[in-house]
């Protein structure tokens, strides 16, 4: 469902009369409402985790000869939340991914003492190592020459929906948990208890599902007897 058919599904679940909105923006009095308790939902669901499976993005970059540090917005990541650093690898521009190898994470302490120390904060050659610097910048190590392709995931912020065609990310198969959470909002407002029961309960049940599913898997280490 995209962002218009969610504020409408909401107004049939919570039973508020009136036609069907036909547009999501420069909407007043109640149907504005919905429209804000349908993106706060989504906002909520995407805020409950940090590293829900389908807000997790990936870039790519090429390096630049002699720069050591490069920013979110520098390599076009426009929906940054966190890196995951232990992610990386590069290759050979030209060659392909046949050349590519993993990048060892390191602690910025270590990059710093590193890398930017006398003589090697101008040697070049093809990083084998990378941080996150204080300003969440990355930080290769031995700064590079050109010639390279850095490749990695990072976590995306929470954003909000805009145009009513607008999709959330979340599976279409748990869109419904955006409708029910903003049930519970509606019926806070309204005192309406029955729609607010219904919401939560119904919500509860999809994100148990969606945990299960968009979580990652949790690993249990092995006797250490």
């Amino acid at each position: 469902m995209n962002f218009l058919a969610l504020v409408q599904r909401l107004k049939i679940e919570c039973g508020v009369s009136g036609s069907a909105p036909m547009t999501t923006t420069s909407q007043i009095a109640e149907i504005d409402r919905l429209v804000k308790w349908v993106n706060t939902a989504w906002m909520d669901i995407q805020s409950e985790s940090s590293d829900w499976d389908w807000m997790r993005g990936s870039v790519s970059f090429p390096t630049v000869a002699s720069k050591a540090t490069y920013t979110p917005t520098e390599i076009g990541v426009t929906d940054f939340g966190y890196w995951l650093g232990n992610t990386f690898r590069n290759y050979d521009t030209a060659a392909g991914y046949a050349s590519e190898i993993t990048m060892d994470y390191i602690d910025y302490e270590t990059w710093r003492n590193t890398y930017q120390l006398a003589n090697l904060r101008t040697a070049t050659s093809r990083p084998l190592q990378i941080t996150i610097t204080p300003s969440k910048a990355l930080g290769l190590g031995m700064v590079p020459v050109a010639g390279y392709t850095v490749v990695g995931d990072y976590q995306k912020i929470p954003s909000e929906m805009v145009n009513d065609s607008d999709i959330p990310a979340i599976p279409a198969q748990f869109h419904m948990a955006i409708v029910y959470r903003a049930m519970m909002s509606y019926g806070s407002y309204e005192a309406a208890s029955e729609v607010y029961q219904r919401g939560e309960i119904e919500f509860r049940k999809l994100m148990r599902r969606l945990r299960s599913d968009q979580l990652p898997e949790i690993m249990f280490c092995g006797s250490l007897a």
